[in-house]
């Protein structure tokens, strides 16, 4: 995107204000009627319009990069509430690609270096765990053409044996034939890319993915990690369906009985990213509701669920201060 084209997304916006309130009529507590993490708690710059302004300036050249605007610029969760509810407003402003895009042209002096090393961790490790998926009878694609559906683990599953084998046995439970790219991992996609500003590397990534889902024929990709999922989904110009592990375990329970467990009434809080980005409500309250518990649904939920403020690079860039 160059500074023309961004100045012609943000002077969509007409500061409406749409962005800085709830979908509901009905207000309960005064406390939840904004959501913007960021913009709630700072006000001002830190608010989607305040943010769209910044990149007004920046596209004009009448804003010049500091410390401190970039400091507002990672203040953002990324969660998508604003996006969400601007599409339902007089003129829909593409707040979540501006920003995404300021976070790519800042200068890398600025950017923080937490983020960085983030973004440089998403790679597969040398020793990866992925064999341990062949115990349950996943096999390697490379070695097979049995299946059109694979599975796609995050950075944090490849090193992680037990959790492996648990998604292996429900893989294994759900008598689907399913592989995975496991002695040449598919590249790692995330939303770290995107918060470290690494839009090229992402593209390249994504392009290699879906090369190699066109060469073996895959239609349709299972994926653990939720931030992974939105990613694929926005990205991918494969045309394979890609769900979340917790949507195939719904399906899964609709053909066979799940054990039940008596437990309390729950709540659930839906993540941005299964939800706002990848349009995955349902399937978390099936899977809990099948298995015999009783959901009890907080005021905002699903489309108006609050962020809980760790997205966007604020979790690793709080916790390495």
């Amino acid at each position: 995107m160059n500074r023309k084209e961004l100045l012609e997304k943000t002077l969509y916006c007409i500061r409406c204000g749409r962005c800085r309130g709830v979908t509901q009529e009905r207000v309960p507590d005064i406390a939840f009627t904004t959501q913007c993490p960021c913009g709630m708690t700072f006000h001002g710059a830190y608010e989607p319009a305040g943010l769209i302004y910044c990149a007004r300036g920046i596209a004009q050249e009448t804003l010049t990069w500091s410390e401190d605007l970039t400091r507002v610029l990672y203040a953002c969760t990324l969660c998508g509430y604003c996006e969400d509810l601007c599409q339902r407003s007089i003129r829909y402003t593409p707040v979540i690609e501006i920003i995404e895009e300021l976070r790519r042209i800042v200068p890398n002096e600025l950017k923080p270096k937490s983020l960085k090393k983030a973004a440089d961790a998403v790679k597969v490790p040398k020793k990866h765990k992925l064999t341990v998926l062949k115990q349950f009878g996943i096999h390697d694609v490379l070695e097979s053409s049995n299946t059109d559906t694979i599975f796609f683990p995050d950075n944090m599953l490849l090193s992680h044996t037990s959790k492996l084998k648990e998604i292996g046995y429900i893989l294994q439970k759900s008598s689907q034939q399913v592989g995975c790219f496991i002695s040449d991992p598919l590249p790692l996609v995330g939303t770290a890319l995107i918060n470290g500003g690494h839009q090229e590397k992402l593209e390249k990534c994504t392009t290699e993915i879906d090369a190699k889902l066109s060469q073996h024929g895959i239609n349709k990709v299972i994926v653990y990690n939720p931030e992974c999922l939105s990613v694929l989904k926005r990205f991918s110009r494969s045309g394979a369906e890609f769900i979340s592990i917790i949507r195939f375990y719904a399906d899964m329970l609709k053909r066979m009985k799940g054990k039940r467990v008596n437990l309390p009434p729950v709540t659930y809080q839906d993540p941005c990213h299964l939800g706002r980005y990848a349009k995955e409500y349902a399937a978390s309250r099936k899977v809990m509701t099948t298995l015999g518990l009783t959901v009890k649904e907080m005021w905002r939920s699903r489309e108006n669920a609050l962020c809980c403020g760790a997205g966007g690079g604020v979790f690793q860039k709080a916790t390495r201060l």
